[in-house]
């Protein structure tokens, strides 16, 4: 029995990549002519039958990919949803964004809805509580590949920023510092990258011995208004911190407001840091320590491999964990 012509060999046979071939054969119309042609006599040459053709028949190929994010009005995923739709149209597909507003419920209501044919693929950010028993995914007949958060039960490909490494930065800077009592506000209960920060948190305050501990609860949003509402609750504390560490750079534009208010100095009273490295953390006053998360870098590795997927090509790496960078700016100081 004759081996079956894959993509891959036809794209090997033009001298072109399997990418290349897939647009072809899906009529995307921005080919070079001279391109076009060298993979249509490859396909004549080779006898391939496109496999995306018996999809077509049957209930008609979309070229689109599904962007599943818990809040497109954080900055964070409003970033990576701009990214994604760059790349993906690097590609040839547009991107259906669907938000959760983290609810679980939600992420499962849109997961079914692109299965039942509104797109190729999904590209996931999940929620804390989402899916956690993974019954929903399993049923998924469509690519699945998580991205930015990515709960322990997921058994798919992944490409995520290790929450753990970017607490230890932001921790181990402020410790550097000089900092002993250094306090937490949390981002909200249901985010799974919440959750790392918190638990990283309290194991750096273990591992580094310090009898200081804050850790504030948020049960909301990642929200300038919440980091100014913790603030506020934990400077009523009679004991303060000389240091904070933020979940977000939002929230610590709310503290950095809160902190003002109270009549502290940013940083010769009291040093912050945040997360994120978003645009609004350079020009507040004073410009604000961060962690940068590598969004960029992370969405198209994460729409790069659910295009293989659907392309039917194997990945080499299908889980990939990048590194987070500390940006120093003016927020933090030694404590006086």
């Amino acid at each position: 029995m004759a081996q079956k012509v894959t993509l891959r060999d036809v794209a090997r046979h033009a001298g072109v990549s399997v990418t290349t071939v897939s647009n072809v054969v899906r009529g995307w119309p921005y080919i070079a002519e001279e391109t076009r042609l060298k993979v249509e006599q490859a396909i004549q040459e080779l006898g391939y039958v496109p496999h995306p053709i018996a999809k077509w028949l049957r209930r008609g190929y979309t070229q689109t990919i599904g962007f599943v994010v818990p809040d497109v009005t954080n900055s964070h995923f409003a970033a990576l949803v701009d990214t994604v739709e760059n790349i993906a149209r690097e590609h040839g597909y547009s991107v259906l964004v669907l938000n959760t507003h983290e609810d679980e419920l939600r992420e499962a209501e849109g997961v079914r809805l692109l299965t039942s044919g509104l797109g190729d693929g999904i590209l996931l950010v999940q929620t804390a509580n989402a899916l956690q028993n993974g019954s929903l995914l399993r049923d998924v007949t469509i690519p699945v590949v998580a991205i930015d958060r990515v709960r322990e039960t997921f058994n798919g490909p992944f490409c995520n920023v290790d929450n753990f490494a970017i607490t230890r930065l932001a921790m181990q800077h402020l410790y550097d510092l000089g900092h002993r009592r250094i306090a937490h506000l949390a981002g909200p209960s249901t985010a799974l990258s919440a959750q790392d920060r918190a638990e990283s948190y309290r194991q750096f305050i273990r591992e580094a011995g310090l009898e200081y501990e804050y850790l504030s609860t948020n049960p909301s949003q990642w929200c300038s208004d919440e980091g100014y509402r913790a603030m506020h609750q934990l400077l009523d504390e009679s004991v303060r911190p000389t240091a904070v560490f933020v979940s977000n750079d939002r929230m610590a534009a709310g503290a950095i407001h809160a902190a003002i208010e109270r009549g502290l100095r940013v940083p010769e009273d009291i040093s912050l840091v945040g997360v994120d490295d978003i645009e609004l953390s350079r020009h507040i006053t004073p410009p604000l320590t961060t962690v940068r998360q590598p969004l960029e870098e992370m969405a198209r590795i994460g729409v790069e491999m659910l295009l293989k997927l659907i392309q039917e090509e194997p990945l080499e790496q299908p889980h990939v964990s990048l590194a987070p960078s500390l940006i120093v700016r003016e927020s933090t100081a030694p404590p006086r």
